[in-house]
């Protein structure tokens, strides 16, 4: 079996543990052999990292052993957002990249991210065929890094190509013009530097914090969450902003604060925007969702009569049906979306950027926008949850799966879908089970149009695992 496994959004693994320079270098020469069956010459690839402890060393052991094998590598000479380097990988037309992230876990946790040649995180066929090339060389696998082959690394610029991606996207005029205060937490992540700038390059005064790398084994995790985001909640209703803006380590997540500092998740902030999108930004084309994202998403859809396309949790999924399908968005739970312009990989810079927008458009908090769209669409009430993994919950969980018959008493069950775990489909509520391919941990997430039964509906599904 393969010491490396990729999971929902790459491998995961505890820095100094199975996360070392040893199992970094076993990785990229088996990514160097799979690469070289599918294309004999010419290879080049991107190899990014973000700003945890060591990246940018362990993304350099993997441009050496790239090179070893004849294959270009490039290096942005600093830390860059994920959609960058997507873009870079589209504009330059190399063959995939690589980025040193574990995203949003701890920060004693590294991992990898593999990209295909159109941008997008790669499926599991692709990983399972890296995974196989591992298996046959790990035992075996030795690397002198004094004796590496430096001569195919160079660096790559990314930055300005995405600046001006933004700027055929986003009315910066109108964001201007309306005067908003805005406030920037970059959580010591990749899109300084990229968020704030391109803020401050149309001439929008913004409040800058977390502005600066933080290497850290400790406490602080970089991620868009109603807990990481208290310094920048306490700050916008300080200064009376308009709105708070925040990206996780990488980029790919954002995290917004409305004026009265409460954090919106993704399942309250991105049906609005969506609606804006078509009616006012005039986007054309279905609506691509995770199973775990919220269904006024689809409700939505259907007022506008558009598609809606269900996909598994992992937004490689995501990104996918986005490609092939006749879909102008994909979103997620967990504060990820992506718009199908150039690239179709998730882009928390772009998403904060729109909420903005769809704020200075409207001239009104996001209280009113809010209470304007529950006119229209029922309010929703999400609870996410979480238990660790042990034998009798895994026997639990898989015997759950095969089961025909449930009572959920209160609820007339409807459906039963299997895209990902097992959902429950009641009358204006549901209930979704499955295994976390992030981490060691079963998740539990319900929605229904009353708290109440929202977090009767987390307990039931507690309770048919334990």
């Amino acid at each position: 079996m393969s010491i490396i496994k990729f999971g929902t959004d790459g491998w995961r693994a505890r820095m100094g543990h199975d996360f070392s320079f040893k199992n970094v270098r076993i990785f990229a020469q088996a990514y160097a052999h799979f690469l070289k069956k599918k294309k004999s010459r010419d290879i080049k690839i991107i190899v990014n990292y973000d700003t945890r402890f060591l990246s940018r060393r362990f993304a350099e052991e993997v441009a050496k052993i790239l090179s070893m094998n004849g294959i270009h590598a490039y290096i942005p000479n600093r830390d860059v957002p994920l959609a960058p380097m997507a873009l870079a990988i589209l504009h330059e037309k190399l063959d995939g990249g690589v980025m040193i992230t574990a995203s949003f876990n701890k920060p004693i946790y590294n991992g990898i991210k593999v990209f295909t040649h159109r941008g997008v995180s790669a499926l599991p066929s692709m990983t399972q065929q890296i995974e196989a090339e591992i298996e046959k060389i790990q035992d075996d696998f030795h690397f002198n890094p004094q004796y590496a082959a430096n001569d195919r690394i160079s660096d790559i610029e990314v930055k300005e190509g995405y600046m001006k991606y933004l700027g055929q996207i986003i009315d910066f005029d109108l964001i201007r013009d309306s005067g908003m205060q805005i406030i920037v937490d970059n959580l010591y992540g990749t899109s300084r530097e990229y968020l704030d700038h391109v803020l401050m390059e149309n001439g929008i005064d913004i409040v800058n914090i977390h502005n600066f790398p933080y290497s850290s084994t400790e406490t602080i995790i970089s991620d868009c969450t109603e807990t990481s985001l208290k310094d920048l909640s306490r700050l916008v209703v300080e200064q009376g902003a308009h709105i708070g803006l925040a990206t996780d380590i990488d980029g790919d997540r954002f995290g917004i604060i409305d004026s009265k500092g409460r954090f919106l998740s993704s399942n309250v902030i991105m049906p609005p925007l969506i609606e804006y999108l078509i009616r006012v930004r005039k986007m054309v084309g279905g609506i691509v969702k995770s199973v775990s994202t919220t269904n006024n998403i689809r409700r939505v859809a259907e007022y506008y009569l558009r598609e809606v396309y269900t996909t598994p949790v992992g937004f490689k999924y995501l990104a996918n049906m986005l490609a092939t399908k006749d879909a102008f968005i994909a979103v997620e739970s967990s504060n990820g979306a992506s718009l199908n312009c150039k690239i179709t990989i998730k882009d928390g810079i772009l998403f904060n950027l729109l909420v903005t927008e769809m704020l200075a458009y409207y001239k009104l908090d996001m209280d009113h926008i809010l209470d304007n769209f529950y006119t229209r669409f029922p309010r929703m009430f999400n609870i996410e949850s979480s238990v660790k993994k042990n034998e009798r919950r895994i026997t639990k969980f898989n015997e759950l799966v095969t089961r025909k018959n449930f009572d959920f008493q209160g609820f007339h069950l409807k459906k039963i879908e299997h895209i990902d775990g097992i959902k429950f489909i009641f009358t204006d509520a549901w209930l979704l089970i499955r295994h976390s391919g992030t981490s060691d941990l079963i998740r539990i997430y319900a929605e229904s149009t009353c708290a109440k039964n929202t977090k009767h509906l987390i307990k039931a599904g507690r309770a048919l695992i334990e």
